[in-house]
């Protein structure tokens, strides 16, 4: 009687590991002639059995770089790496495949507030301290999209204060800069602003931090300010007729402004 019992179930484990060897074949076949669709079909087969073998965690490998690359299907997307982070035995893959999806919230779905609950994820799992750093820029990058700017200032005001390389606090100080500016804080954001020029001169001129610096001034109606900072980007920046322009443009807003010389009601 016991001997049945352990052929029959035998031959069942033997049956299901034929079949999903063969969908995972089938689905494999499929990716090589193009017909990407259908072998997602045949990889979600071998992942809804979750068989204990190695196919389920093969087919969702393959699967989520096939959603992704070939079909652009993000959602789909995440539903493999979610797959991958429940299941997968390697923690370093698991920590890559939550990567994947806060990244693809952020990047490709622009679902910002999604990507925020995976970037916490990240918060929680094990990370270093450049790690966590780039996590807390993402999520106040988030907020900031989201118009949320007393939320994204308090968490670069933190990132800050944490150990972070000096790419992690440009950016950082560029966000709080731009923060400031949309919150009509034009004092504020031109003191960011030239303490990054003073700070990173080089990449303060690749990244044009003088033309923010010289709208900010603009704003505050210091004309004679912001036209100095332009006259600074003469040959610097391209098209040159760019600069010329809008320190015309202020030239000729300093001429007509109140108590300016020359004014006329």
């Amino acid at each position: 009687m016991i001997r049945g019992v352990l052929a029959v179930i035998f031959l069942l484990l033997t049956a299901c590991s034929t079949q999903e060897q063969g969908d995972f074949k089938t689905a494999e076949k499929n990716v090589s002639q193009g017909n990407y669709k259908v072998a997602l079909e045949y990889f979600d087969r071998v992942i809804l059995r979750n068989n204990k073998s190695e196919y389920p965690m093969d087919a969702a490998r393959e699967a989520a770089r096939v959603a992704f690359f070939e079909l652009k299907d993000y959602e789909r997307t995440i539903g493999y790496h979610r797959f991958i982070v429940l299941h997968s035995s390697d923690e370093k893959e698991r920590l890559q495949s939550q990567k994947q999806i806060a990244e693809i919230y952020f990047n490709n779905l622009q679902n910002y507030q999604a990507s925020i609950v995976e970037f916490s994820k990240l918060q929680q799992m094990p990370h270093t301290d450049l790690e966590a750093s780039q996590y807390q820029m993402s999520v106040a990058r988030a907020h900031y999209y989201m118009n949320n700017f007393f939320q994204a200032e308090s968490e670069i005001d933190s990132l800050l204060r944490l150990k972070s390389d000096d790419n992690i606090r440009f950016q950082a100080l560029m966000l709080k800069g731009n923060i400031l500016v949309a919150k009509k804080e034009f004092n504020k954001a031109t003191d960011i602003f030239k303490g990054i020029i003073e700070k990173y001169p080089q990449r303060a001129v690749q990244e044009n931090v003088g033309l923010t610096l010289a709208v900010c001034y603009e704003e505050n109606d210091n004309f004679k300010e912001a036209i100095k900072v332009l006259e600074g980007y003469r040959g610097k920046y391209s098209p040159p007729e760019y600069i010329e322009l809008r320190i015309k443009r202020l030239q000729e807003r300093m001429k007509n402004a109140p108590g300016a010389k020359g004014f006329r009601k």
